[in-house]
């Protein structure tokens, strides 16, 4: 008895330390195909990088720079960020918002660089503008913007905070078929599928932070406890949630490697 309690006391300590030391630091690529009959035949082979949830934290400066290089490597057409560049608790300082919009403006789209708020964001809205702003990023706070690519029809990328806002943000005062919504909390599916929505991108769950094999994420959040980490489908709309990057009040990971989503477009 004395030796299967030794085992599982062993056990335990070598997932928290793989999950404190090991998961936290490595980094993966989720690939996906965006197929739609909406998606103008002149967006075919578009490449969008999604990132999410960074949580930064001074100390974890290097984790940063080493994310852009990754990023920079896929040569993405739309830089999209699904919101929280910003961690609660921590106290930032002027060299902090610097870094962030330095390091954030090394990031390189062919075409354009998209984000939306997170809730952390919310806290420093106005540095969080700032940052976006010196590093080329388009804020999308309930607003909608046109993509033309290659010739004339357009595809509509809205940015939600507030999901009640939905429909006036696809009101169609030109021609496009395709509607791609980036909103930081994928819970917010359960209301935008009830319109003209195609396709979502999310983020905020984390993934569940613990990942269970043929479960998925256990540790829920407001916001993220019905819609947590992969692919949905509710109604005609498609959901890709990103797990992110960072971590909230404890740096542990496990079987959820901090990640990007790479989509093409067909």
């Amino acid at each position: 008895m004395k030796k299967i309690f030794l085992f599982l006391i062993i056990i335990i300590v070598c997932i928290f330390l793989y999950g404190h030391y090991i998961e936290v630091n490595n980094f993966k690529v989720h690939e996906y195909t965006i197929e739609n009959k909406d998606i103008p035949e002149s967006f075919k082979d578009l490449k969008i990088v999604h990132f999410s949830d960074v949580l930064y934290e001074p100390s974890y400066s290097k984790s940063l720079e080493k994310l852009i290089d990754n990023i920079n490597k896929e040569n993405a057409d739309i830089i999209i960020f699904s919101g929280d560049l910003f961690k609660d608790g921590i106290k930032y300082s002027d060299e902090d918002y610097k870094f962030l919009s330095d390091n954030l403006k090394k990031i390189k789209a062919s075409l354009y660089k998209y984000a939306t708020l997170g809730d952390n964001d919310e806290k420093f809205l106005d540095k969080y503008k700032d940052i976006l702003y010196d590093a080329d990023f388009k804020l999308l706070n309930d607003e909608s913007t046109l993509l033309f690519y290659k010739d004339e029809t357009p595809i509509n990328i809205v940015g939600v905070t507030n999901p009640d806002k939905i429909e006036e943000l696809l009101v169609k005062d030109e021609e496009y078929n395709y509607s791609l919504v980036i909103t930081h909390k994928p819970d917010n599916i359960t209301y935008l599928s009830n319109y003209d929505v195609d396709t979502i991108l999310s983020g905020h769950s984390l993934g569940g932070v613990v990942n269970v094999p043929y479960y998925g994420g256990i540790i829920k959040k407001d916001g993220s406890e019905t819609y947590i980490n992969g692919t949905y489908q509710v109604n005609n709309t498609t959901l890709y949630i990103s797990n992110g990057l960072g971590y909230e009040k404890f740096n542990f990971r496990l079987f959820n490697t901090p990640s990007i989503n790479v989509y093409r477009f067909k």
